[in-house]
Parts: structure tokens; C-alpha cells; sequence
């Protein structure tokens, strides 16, 4: 307790406003008319020879603000800019107002050139040259990205600022895309962008932008101006051997000012996964419907490497994406994505668990499996986004007809099935009314989905569990899930000075159905009646009603934020198995404080604190097994499951457009305690997963930190990342409760650079190190210590065609048996004629066979080997056909 003391006062100390500091502020106007001057370069010195002290530069109003910290009695504040005659001013080191009215000066220069910066500040939006970035190696605007200070690219396709993940994707200030926007990065060239836009702080509701402060930032690509109004269409053919390889690519798209489309056709069996076009990486209410089924396929898990090394896939996928604008503020969208793929997967798998009195359970699989994906999503949307106005409505289908067959060889050959088909639809309204210092707030949420599944099993390995022990031939578990979810909200926001005060009221419903037996299937294909312990008919309902109360305070640079949300749950659950009815009501207090403070130009830091209490969901309140894959068993005992969670953060912020660097830091610490405690009982290979009523507590930090820079001198830009997260939790095995701690640290660096017009270069290096102890016992897991190298060289010997080798190096010193460095090496040949691009790529160069990796999971080790793709060699054509 005393260490959550000592830093939430060491976190309110760094808040505390500074009175020392001097505040100087100010307009820029031109001409008789005093227009507003934007984006003029505003810097502070204590003389005119001493170094710079302060920077910023003039928002669209014209408006600036700097500040110092030292001691001198006088300061010279100086303004320039393009075309703009310079001044200073001496003035008193005390805060103060200091306008510029300016005059522009014609400039007249002989022979000379100029190399704009790569990166522009105009108040509080980022402008990225993509020119500067760019290189002849570089197709689409996602390649380029990935070589911007500031901005990450996840694996995923996510786009992070900062460290934080952006809340909206523009095309020319539109957004096409509704947080699908794979699309643009993986098919937008780079050539047709001028510009990468990062607005910092966006609010993109226009209604709450002086109401609800954004600490998320948002990209806006602006596009070169012969990409705009015109029709462009792409292709691209491949084929190639070993296997038989084919790729196809059609994509066309058009961008105006009142209208935009993005259509697109993918599909390949050499290991593009183009379906990751459709992640949807907004944060919507839609999203807590997206739970996946509960029963699996034991299948193999896939390896931490690129997707194209292992993928054996046939994938082919459609995107159509339209926007209209009608009118200045108004805007419809309708986007429509099906994904249609066939993917095998093979591996060997290890997995030890750790059993009390210094035991270890040994369980080796071969795992084979054929997953079947065919999804088909659907969106219309109608926003209306004024001053004093905002109104959205989002209507959203999906379906899915999934399935997977496997085979699992241990002692036993096991066969699988899964039939896991989903089907939902979701409308989200909102509505804004703001008045002269009051807003006016009414949202509603309505959705539901349905999940029947069927997972079949053969043999039988449980039969035990049945009445009928002989003739048996299979397993078939059924489950069947629907979800009815409905939230409705209404709030009225006050302001007054520097206070904002918002008080919100809304009405959640949750209502759960689960539906679940567990057959055994006679050797004549007869079912036998499931016996009670192997059924389940649980509703649960969950009410909530929830008074959230929130206040804002600003001052200068420094803001504090706190929501005190009230609730009352009312949980009522019918066991109709068990013929048990049980009404269970909560009232929750779950408090929130965010804190930050500028302080300085590029420096900012903030701080956080919250305080959550929930209840458990349906997924742990049911009492009948379920088979969730063939070699776990499920079922749940004690008591309703209920947690609450602390969790306290500090993030520092620094980010120098005029040096081009960017850095982050976060340092956090986290608390969850619950009332229950899951672990398994074995039975051979096979797991019996049950809860415990065990009061128990999951704690640790979190440490990250990373700094991106672009060097001039030497046409690069690096990157240093590092991270360290410690925990120490409990589980129980063999019906013993087991506590262990675990750590990992990993560093991260990595540089790209250019070699003049000649060559790019580029190298990622990451060591990392993970290791877990069981509490009072006396061996120690030894840790795992894995290393990755990833280089690539891109050669542009003569006009038009570039020469591509790629070398991948892994390590992992847990690997027992066989070799623990595994390499990868890819070449290929681009050559660019007229509209047309060949492109032949010669992949896996060393014919590598398997991935070999291990790893920790809370008291077990995972090892496995998973089937890669062979050398193959393909050769695509790609060509604009319009």
C-alpha cells in the first residue's frame, strides 16, 4: 500500500501548476485587413546570440503560446517566416501578451535549392513530407509510414502516434473508411500523397471539440493533386512454382471533393493474408459483440514470424468502400468487405506443465488442421458533424460461415470438426445539440448476435463422464449463444470559466442466452441422452444503471480530469439445468482521474488513475462441462465471479518537429483481485478446468519507452524501444494453488537509411528475455533468452530496376534439441517499363522446413515446430489499366 501511496503523491506533485514559469502569448496579424497569419515561426532567446530557448509556431488564428523557465529579466522574442519581413521585440521576463503585425518582403534569390523540411509544424498538426521519406523501393503510403518519427505500425495494420493508437483514418479530411483503413494503406501509392497529416489532440466530433478534450491524435492524407477527381484503376497478375502460385490484384478508386470510393479484389495462394485489409481498428460499442465462439479446433498456434513464411492459404476478397458528401457537413458511407479463404496449418507441439511436488506433465501433439473462412460484413452510415450539431447513425451486419477439421496425434489419432458459424447486426445513434455554454447529449446502442457450434470428436476420451461406457464411437459437443445488448444514454455538459462539468445517465441491458450437451454417438451414429452434468440452459440477464458525473479542470497548461461513475447492477441468472434462480444486485463506485501537464513546447507528461469493479460474465457462471476442444473440459463452481481492478500510469511526451525527434515513456503499475481462482486437474493429457472459491490477486508493472529520430547527415531514421513487465499471480493444479512470478525485458533498435540514390538500407535487431519462478520451490524455470535480426537491401543500380535481398536470423535458447539459430533469406528483381511493374521474387532462398520456437504460459512451457512454405519463386505483373 505504501508504494501506491508514495507514487500517486509523486504523480499529483509533478501536476502541480508552477508559478514560476513566465507564459508569453500572443497573435499574428498582416495587412490592413490584420488577417490571421498561420504557421509563422515564433522563438524566444535571452539574446540575440544565445541559443534558442522556446519554439512553437501560429495556429489557423493566428494564435501562439511559448513559455520560459529561467531567470533573466529580459527576453527577445523573434518572429519569421516564408516571404514575411522578421522582427524581435524586447520584453520583461514576466507572462504577458505580445502581438506581431507583419509586412510580407519580396525575396529574390539566384540559383538555389531548397529542401523543405521533412516534417512542418502549424499549431497542433504534424505535416510529413512523404517525399522525404520515400524511396524507389516504396509502393503503397503504408511502406511509408512505417519510416515516419512518432508513428507505428503494428503488425496488425494498427497506426500508433505516440504510443497511442489513432481515432481516425482521413482521406482529404474525409473518413472512408470507418477504421478499415488496411484498405488505404495497403493500396493507396505513395507517389499520388503529398502529405501525412497527424492532428494531435483530435477531437472529431465538431460539437465537443472546446467540451471533451481528445488525448488521441488522427492521420490525414493529402493527396498530390493529379490524384484528385480522376478515376484510377490497378491490376496486378502472378503465377509462379513450387507449388503451383497464382496472385490476382484489381483495385480502383476516385477521390473528390464531394465524393470517394476505394473498390478492391484480392486473392493469392502464395501467403498474403490481404483479409487483414478488414481489421477495424475504431473503438465502438459494436465491439463488445465480437466475442468469438467457446469451443476450438486443437490446432497449431502460430508462430511469431511474418504470415508469408507459413500461411498456406486460398484467399480471395472483396472490398467495396463509397462516400457522399451532401452538402458542407453532411456525409454517408456504405461499405461492404467478404473475405473468402481456405487455410492449412501443421506443427509439432510440446507443452510441460508444472505439477505439484516438483512433477512435470508432459503432453506432444501433431497437429494438423484445415480452417474454412467465409465472412461477409456490411455498413451504412449517416453523420451529420456541425459546430453546434453532430448526428450519427451506424447500422452494421456480419456474418460468418466458419469451419475447421483437425487431427491431433498423440497416444490416440483424433480426429476434429468445428462448425462455428456467427451472425449479428448492431445500430448505434447519436445525437448533439450544443447551446450557448450547455450541450446536450442523447446516444442508444442496440445489437445481438447468434453463435451456433458444433465441435465433433473422435474417439471418445471422456467416457467416464457418460452413462453408456461401451459401442461408443464419438463426441459431439453442442453450443449454442445469443446476445441481446442494449445501452441508452443522455447527458447535459455545463461550462464556466475554467470548470466543465458533465452529468450523464444511461440505462445498459445484457441479456445472454447459452444452450449447451454434450453427446456421446453410438458405433450405429445414435446419440445418447446427455446426462445433467453435461448440459447447460443458464440465461443472464444483466441491468445496469449507471450515473456518471464528470468534471474538467484547465488552467494554462495544466488540465485534470475526473469521472466518478455511480452504478447499479442487477444480475439475475436461471439455471434451468440445475433449477436454480438467484437475483445478485451491486453497487459500484468506479473512479477515474487523469492528469496532464505541458511543460514545455515539446515536453508534456500525464498521469492516470482508476479504479474498476465488475461482475463475471456468462462465459464463467455456467455449472455443466463443456468439451471447448478435445483436451479441455470446462465447468464452473463456488461462487459468482467478481473482481476489481487499480491501475495506476505515468506517460512522458516529447516530441521536436524542428529536430525531427520523438520520445515516449510509460511507467505503470496494476492491481486485480478476484474472488475465484481457475486452474486445471489432469487426467493423462486431458484437462479438467475448474474454479476455485480462492480469493486471490494479480499484480505487476509495466515499463516501456521508445525514441524515433530522423538523422539529415546520413538520410536515416532510427528507432530505440525498450519494455520490462513483471507480474505474480496464482492457478491451481492437481487442486493445489500454485503461486509464481514472472518477468520479461526486451530492446528493441533499428535503422533505416538511405546511401544517396543508390541504395536503402534498413536493420531491426530485438533481444528479449522471459522467465518465471514458482513461488517456494526451489527450481527455478531457467529463462528463455530469443533473439531476431531482420536486414534488407534494396540496390538501384540503373533506371528503373531495384534489386531486393532480405536476411531474417532467430534464436531461441530454449530450444532443447536440433538447431536453436534459424535463418531466412529472400532476393528479388523489380524492374519498371513505361505503366507496367515485373516483379520476380525467389523466397525462403535456404529452403528452411520448420519454425522452431519455446516459450513460457503462467507454470507450463510451450515448444513447437511449425511447418513453413518452401522455396518458391513467383513472378507478377503489375500495370495500371487506367
Amino acid at each position: 500500500m505504501k508504494y501506491r501511496i508514495l507514487l500517486l503523491l509523486f504523480i499529483l506533485s509533478i501536476f502541480l501548476p508552477s508559478r514560476a514559469q513566465t507564459l508569453i502569448q500572443g497573435t499574428v496579424r498582416e495587412g490592413e485587413k490584420k488577417e490571421n497569419m498561420a504557421g509563422i515561426n515564433i522563438m524566444i532567446r535571452e539574446n540575440q546570440q544565445a541559443a534558442i530557448l522556446g519554439f512553437t509556431t501560429t495556429d489557423k488564428n493566428g494564435q501562439y503560446k511559448i513559455e520560459y523557465k529561467g531567470t533573466k529579466d529580459s527576453l527577445i522574442v523573434s518572429l519569421s517566416g516564408f516571404n514575411i519581413q522578421k522582427q524581435s521585440k524586447t520584453i520583461a521576463n514576466k507572462s504577458q501578451t505580445v502581438d506581431f503585425d507583419v509586412e510580407r518582403e519580396a525575396i529574390s534569390l539566384k540559383e538555389v535549392k531548397v529542401t523543405p523540411p521533412r516534417i512542418r509544424q502549424v499549431g497542433d498538426t504534424l505535416n510529413y513530407a512523404v517525399d522525404g521519406f520515400v524511396d524507389k523501393n516504396d509502393r503503397t503510403i503504408g511502406d511509408v509510414l512505417k519510416k515516419m518519427p512518432g508513428i507505428d505500425v503494428k503488425e496488425s495494420g494498427a497506426i500508433y502516434y505516440q504510443n497511442k493508437p489513432i481515432n481516425k483514418f482521413y482521406i482529404e479530411g474525409l473518413d472512408l473508411l470507418q477504421g478499415r483503413y488496411g484498405i488505404a494503406t495497403n493500396n493507396i501509392e505513395a507517389k499520388d500523397v503529398r502529405t501525412v497529416q497527424v492532428m494531435e489532440n483530435h477531437q472529431p466530433i465538431k460539437a465537443l471539440k472546446e467540451r471533451i478534450l481528445s488525448e488521441q491524435a488522427a492521420i490525414n492524407l493529402k493527396l498530390k493533386d493529379s490524384a484528385k477527381g480522376t478515376i484510377t484503376a490497378n491490376a496486378l497478375l502472378g503465377a509462379g512454382f513450387s507449388p503451383l502460385l497464382w496472385n490476382g490484384e484489381l483495385s480502383g478508386m476516385y477521390f473528390a471533393k464531394g465524393k470517394q470510393n476505394i473498390s478492391t479484389y484480392k486473392g493469392n495462394n502464395v501467403g498474403f493474408d490481404a483479409s487483414g485489409d478488414f481489421n477495424s481498428f475504431y473503438s465502438r460499442e459494436a465491439d463488445l459483440l465480437k466475442e468469438g465462439g467457446m469451443l476450438s479446433v486443437q490446432s497449431p498456434a502460430a508462430p511469431s514470424i511474418n504470415r508469408r513464411r507459413y500461411l498456406f492459404n486460398q484467399l480471395n476478397t472483396f472490398s467495396f468502400n463509397n462516400l457522399w458528401k451532401t452538402g458542407k457537413d453532411y456525409q454517408i458511407n456504405a461499405n461492404i468487405n467478404y473475405t473468402d479463404d481456405r487455410q492449412d496449418r501443421s506443427s509439432y507441439a510440446r507443452t510441460e506443465y508444472y505439477l505439484p511436488g516438483d512433477s512435470l506433465l508432459r503432453v506432444e501433439e501433431k497437429l494438423d488442421s484445415r480452417l474454412f473462412v467465409h465472412q461477409l460484413n456490411a455498413e451504412a452510415q449517416l453523420n451529420v458533424n456541425k459546430d453546434k450539431f453532430y448526428l450519427n447513425n451506424l447500422l452494421k451486419m456480419n456474418g460468418s460461415w466458419d469451419n475447421e477439421r483437425g487431427n491431433a496425434i498423440t497416444t490416440d489419432s483424433i480426429r476434429q470438426h468445428l462448425d462455428k458459424p456467427v451472425y449479428g447486426m448492431s445500430n448505434t445513434f447519436e445525437m448533439i445539440r450544443n447551446f450557448d455554454k450547455t450541450a446536450l447529449n442523447i446516444s442508444s446502442f442496440n445489437g445481438y448476435t447468434f453463435l451456433p457450434q458444433t465441435l465433433n470428436v473422435q474417439p471418445v476420451l471422456y467416457a467416464n463422464l457418460f452413462e453408456q461406457t461401451s459401442d461408443l464411437k464419438a463426441m459431439r459437443q453442442e453450443l449454442t449463444t445469443d446476445r441481446f445488448s442494449s445501452n441508452t444514454k443522455a447527458s447535459v455538459g455545463f461550462e464556466k470559466g475554467s470548470w466543465k462539468q458533465n452529468y450523464a445517465l444511461s440505462f445498459r441491458a445484457d441479456l445472454q442466452h447459452l444452450d449447451s450437451e454434450l453427446q456421446a454417438e453410438n458405433k450405429d451414429n445414435s446419440f445418447n441422452p446427455a446426462p445433467d452434468s453435461l448440459k447447460n440452459d443458464l440465461k443472464w440477464n444483466k441491468y445496469e444503471w449507471i450515473f456518471l458525473p464528470s468534471y474538467t479542470y484547465i488552467y494554462d497548461n495544466f488540465r485534470a480530469s475526473l469521472s466518478l461513475p455511480l452504478n447499479y447492477t442487477l444480475l439475475h441468472r436461471n439455471d434451468r439445468i440445475f433449477q436454480e434462480k438467484e437475483n445478485t444486485d451491486r453497487f459500484y463506485l468506479n473512479p477515474s482521474l487523469l492528469l496532464q501537464y505541458k511543460l514545455s513546447v515539446f515536453w508534456d507528461v500525464t498521469g492516470s488513475l482508476n479504479y474498476t469493479n465488475s461482475l463475471g460474465n456468462i462465459r464463467n457462471g455456467y455449472a455443466g462441462y463443456i468439451m471447448k476442444s478435445y483436451r479441455n473440459l470446462m465447468r464452473n463452481e463456488g461462487e459468482l465471479y467478481e473482481t476489481n481492478t487499480q491501475n495506476y500510469s505515468i506517460n512522458l511526451n516529447y516530441r521536436n518537429p524542428l529536430r525531427s525527434l520523438f520520445g515516449y515513456a510509460h511507467a505503470g503499475y496494476f492491481n486485480n483481485k478476484a474472488n475465484l481462482l481457475y486452474g486445471y486437474h489432469y487426467d493423462g493429457i486431458l484437462q479438467v478446468q475448474t474454479s476455485m472459491d480462492y480469493p486471490n490477486r494479480t499484480e505487476g508493472v509495466n515499463v516501456f519507452a521508445n525514441v524515433s529520430k530522423v538523422i539529415d547527415a546520413i538520410a536515416s531514421t532510427i528507432r530505440l524501444s525498450g519494455s520490462y513487465t513483471g507480474s505474480s499471480s496464482s492457478q491451481i493444479s492437481q487442486d493445489e494453488v500454485v503461486k509464481f512470478k514472472g518477468q520479461r525485458y526486451s530492446v528493441t533498435p533499428s535503422i533505416s537509411t538511405k546511401i544517396k540514390s543508390l541504395a536503402n538500407v534498413s536493420y531491426e535487431l530485438t533481444f528479449s528475455e522471459n522467465q518465471n519462478k514458482v513461488e517456494n520451490d526451489v527450481t527455478d524455470f531457467d529463462p528463455i533468452r530469443t533473439v531476431s535480426q531482420r536486414a534488407s537491401l534494396n540496390v538501384f543500380p540503373v533506371k528503373g530496376l531495384i534489386v531486393n535481398f532480405a536476411y531474417e536470423y532467430f534464436y531461441n535458447s530454449a530450444i532443447a534439441s536440433g538447431n536453436r539459430a534459424m535463418s531466412f533469406g529472400d532476393a528479388g528483381l523489380k524492374y519498371k517499363w513505361k505503366k507496367m511493374e515485373f516483379q520476380l521474387d525467389y523466397t525462403n532462398i535456404f529452403n528452411s522446413k520448420r519454425f522452431v520456437s519455446a516459450s513460457y504460459s503462467d507454470i507450463s512451457t510451450y515448444y513447437y515446430a511449425y511447418d513453413l512454405r518452401p522455396s518458391e519463386v513467383l513472378l507478377r505483373v503489375r500495370f495500371k489499366i487506367k
